[in-house]
């Protein structure tokens, strides 16, 4: 059975990276450019794993981290950082997200992390990122 995730990253290529590394795991990915559609298609869809970028346009991911703790909190432990900013503030930040990466993101830790989030063996889904 597919799981589903959801990117979110305002810059478009490094969003086609993520989308593609999430994919090859046997996911199928949404995608949004900014927090405000993403807090739309959290609110829409179950996400088994979302890998999600602080810095954005119009609503930030922290503000979507904010969102997540108030109306599904549970899912902030599915929720993987990535980001540019320093992983030690983000730890502190927000400790009960699951993992956060920093850019640019090595498709290796990004694969673990997402099995990590999921909490499945690593054999269970490919791993040719």
């Amino acid at each position: 059975m597919r799981r589903k995730a959801l990117v979110v990253e305002d810059d478009a290529a490094t969003r086609e990276l993520l989308r593609r590394l999430v994919q090859s795991q046997e996911c199928d990915v949404d995608q949004a450019a900014d927090g405000e559609a993403a807090i739309e298609l959290i609110d829409r869809n179950h996400y088994d794993v979302v890998l999600l970028d602080l810095v954005m346009p119009k609503i930030s991911g922290a503000d979507v981290l904010d969102h997540v703790y108030a109306s599904n909190p549970a899912l902030l432990e599915r929720i993987i950082v990535v980001t540019g900013l320093s992983l030690d503030e983000v730890r502190k930040l927000f400790p009960r997200v699951c993992n956060a990466l920093p850019k640019p993101v090595i498709p290796q830790r990004l694969v673990d992390s997402i099995h990590k989030c999921l909490q499945v063996r690593p054999d269970e889904f490919l791993t040719s990122a």
